[in-house]
């Protein structure tokens, strides 16, 4: 019978003879049934692809509507907080009730951190004092606040190739006086009355030095630098540095014309180390004072320590203890010789201009200066 021949196919080719040749029609269905299966597992993966690029497009598009979810709600969020405000926006200002200016916001808000910034932000604009026809009321003269005004008006327009902004220095005594104060009282120093850290003696393009108001030295190489004021004749008298990890730091003081005339070929010499220069080593605790070195006996510093040194190196305090002074006022505290350092008061001239001098490797940060007021 039919199935009985095959069977008999069935038996010779899959028991008896395994490995015999196929005939044509026998290759020929095989074939077929082979390229059934590749065409179906290929059409099969076609299939899964696009279902996991689908997916993959819809959590783009999830993600997509999530961050315009988030920004329109930063968005509204600033709005309750600020208002509409932008840096263009020109601000109307009642100064002294004797003049009404009309400035940009950027110019009231470009030195980051002040007084002046934070009030015309934009976030107090409805609480700020204001006179009856609206203009936002400054109580202070405008001899004196106009001054700071055009200054920061001219840093806003100043080019490398221009000649420099020069900081306002009224010639009248008092009036100057009062102008540093209105200054201070803003938080302006520091813009318009700017200084800047430099590299000194070091490998170029070893350090990265920051600016206000992120005045910081990152030094992947042993270094010595200096801080000079900018477009002004006010001098520093006292500074402040908090130290980050470093190696082998000297923060001091140096007279630095004779400093640089007198300087040795030995680079691995810092602050304190040379003629005409004082540095506390904070690495050995103790002063050096032009390379002789003076241990204090239980001295600890280290990452995190405040280091602020008064009356252009007269007085030394870290963390806020005094250690150290020249000044034989200052009771319960070690004593130091003043051998190269002009009196505690004392004005720079051209011959002696005392300035603040760093040494070392690492990461510290200016975090204030105070300057004269001559």
């Amino acid at each position: 019978s039919v199935h009985q021949n095959l069977d008999r196919v069935w038996y010779d080719s899959v028991v008896r003879f395994p490995n015999r040749p196929k005939c044509h029609s026998e290759q020929s269905t095989m074939k077929k049934g082979n390229d059934d299966d590749d065409s179906t597992s290929l059409d099969e993966t076609l299939a899964n692809l696009t279902l996991v690029l689908k997916k993959k497009q819809q959590v783009l598009e999830e993600r997509e509507q999530a961050v315009a979810k988030a920004t329109a709600t930063l968005n509204r969020d600033r709005s309750e907080v600020f208002g509409d405000k932008l840096d263009s926006d020109v601000l109307h200002l009642n100064v002294g009730g004797d003049m009404t200016m009309a400035v940009l916001r950027r110019t009231l808000t470009s030195v980051e951190g002040s007084m002046l910034a934070s009030r015309f932000s934009g976030r107090w604009d409805e609480s700020l004092e204001k006179d009856r026809n609206g203009n936002f009321f400054i109580d202070q003269p405008i001899e004196l606040f106009k001054p700071m005004i055009n200054y920061l008006r001219a840093k806003a327009c100043e080019t490398p190739l221009g000649p420099p902004v020069k900081s306002p220095h009224p010639k009248d005594y008092d009036q100057r006086q009062d102008f540093y104060r209105l200054v201070e009282y803003f938080g302006m120093t520091p813009g318009i009355y700017p200084t800047i850290i430099e590299l000194h003696r070091g490998e170029p393009g070893s350090a990265d030095i920051g600016c206000y108001p992120d005045r910081s030295v990152k030094s992947s190489e042993w270094s010595t630098f200096t801080v000079q004021t900018q477009g002004h004749a006010r001098e520093i008298t006292s500074f402040e540095v908090v130290l980050g990890n470093v190696e082998r730091m000297q923060i001091g003081w140096i007279n630095e014309s004779m400093y640089v005339e007198n300087l040795s070929n030995d680079h691995r010499n810092g602050v304190g180390e040379e003629e005409n220069s004082l540095a506390l080593d904070c690495c050995r605790g103790g002063l050096l004072n032009q390379g002789e070195f003076t241990n204090f006996e239980g001295l600890s510093i280290g990452a995190g320590s405040v280091i602020r040194c008064e009356q252009k190196g007269h007085r030394w305090l870290v963390n806020g203890e005094l250690v150290a002074s020249s000044i034989a006022s200052d009771d319960n505290t070690r004593h130091f010789e003043n051998d190269f350092l002009p009196p505690a008061g004392h004005v720079n001239n051209s011959s002696d201009k005392i300035i603040p001098c760093f040494s070392g490797k690492g990461h510290w940060t200016l975090s204030q200066i105070v300057l004269s007021c001559p």
